[in-house]
C-alpha cells in the first residue's frame, strides 16, 4: 500500500484543522482563511485541488450546519487521496 505523498498530507492535516475550527470552536472565519491557506499551498507545491467543491464550501459557510460542512470536507479530503494517487 502507497503512502500519501507529504504534500497531500499536509493539505489534509489543513482540512481537519478547518474541521476542528467549524466542529468544535464554531470559528468560521478562522476555517475560511485555512481553506484559502490550503488552496495557496496547493498551487504552491502544484497540487490540483478540487476548486468546485473548495467553492462549494465557501458558498454554504456561514448558513450550513457543521455536519454539512463536514462532509464537504471530508468529500475534498476524498479527492486529495485520489489525486495524489495518481500522481
Amino acid at each position: 500500500m502507497r503512502t500519501l505523498s507529504e504534500t497531500a498530507r499536509s493539505i489534509i492535516t489543513l482540512l481537519n484543522n478547518a474541521n476542528e475550527l467549524i466542529v468544535q470552536s464554531s470559528d468560521r472565519k478562522d476555517a475560511r482563511d485555512v481553506m484559502r491557506a490550503i488552496r495557496v499551498y496547493g498551487a504552491n507545491k502544484g497540487f490540483p485541488l478540487p476548486q468546485d467543491k473548495i467553492d462549494n464550501f465557501y458558498a454554504v459557510l456561514l448558513d450550513a450546519r457543521p455536519f454539512t460542512l463536514t462532509s464537504i470536507i471530508k468529500d475534498i479530503a476524498e479527492d486529495v487521496i485520489k489525486i495524489d494517487k495518481k500522481r
